[in-house]
């Protein structure tokens, strides 16, 4: 299945391809067979009639939304990045339909999500049950990583003291201000000591004249 690239972004901004979402609580356990039944009864269909498609589910776990869309697309990125498309292709050139897995969650790695190409989606019915155990395993492996990332010591966020240390550096240099004025102050008080000093002098030198 092809499409012109100005074609798919038209349909993705014009949200005229199948998508829905579906809401499920945490799995237990926590395996792909719960997800995937959601899922797989809409994909089939999508790719039955060769359109394009996004379904996902919405669960969370460890108190953590974790999503899980099967996705199709000309690139790997999610349909709401559909902006960046042109990025990758010239408008009129035409591009192969892929199936992509999505998982995305704060549990998952450092960047929130997880992307899986699983095929085209010409191939894919020539080889659905084969499709279908990629789709499950590659899954199980990303909801393990949730499990094992909710297991992960939270990093604490790191306090910025440099702020304080800036507020402080001017009351340095206005303590060294005061040391200043008080020197200037001395140095006054100890020239009026030696100008009354030399007035004394002069009185005594006019008494004995006097005499």
């Amino acid at each position: 299945m092809k499409i012109e690239v100005q074609a798919f972004i038209n349909q993705i901004q014009d949200q005229t391809y199948l998508t829905d979402e579906y809401e499920l609580p945490t799995p237990d356990p926590f395996v792909a067979d719960g997800i995937l039944a959601q899922l797989k009864p809409a994909i089939d269909k999508a790719i039955e009639k060769q359109a394009l498609a996004s379904f996902s589910v919405l669960t969370e776990y460890a108190g953590e939304p974790v999503k899980v869309t099967l996705e199709t697309g000309i690139v790997n990125l999610p349909l709401q990045y559909i902006k960046k498309v042109n990025q990758f292709f010239e408008l009129d050139d035409q591009a192969e339909v892929n199936l992509y897995l999505y998982v995305t969650s704060p549990l998952i790695n450092r960047s929130n999500m997880r992307i899986d190409l699983i095929g085209t989606v010409a191939s894919f019915e020539e080889a659905a049950a084969a499709n279908w155990t990629k789709i499950a395993d590659l899954l199980t492996k990303d909801l393990e990583a949730v499990v094992i990332g909710s297991q992960a010591p939270k990093e604490e966020p790191i306090e910025k003291k440099a702020p304080d240390k800036k507020k402080a550096a001017p009351k340095k240099k206005a303590t060294t201000k005061k040391k200043a004025s008080a020197k200037k102050t001395t140095a006054k008080k100890t020239a009026t000591k030696k100008a009354t000093t030399k007035k004394t002098t002069t009185k005594k030198k006019t008494t004995k004249k006097a005499d």
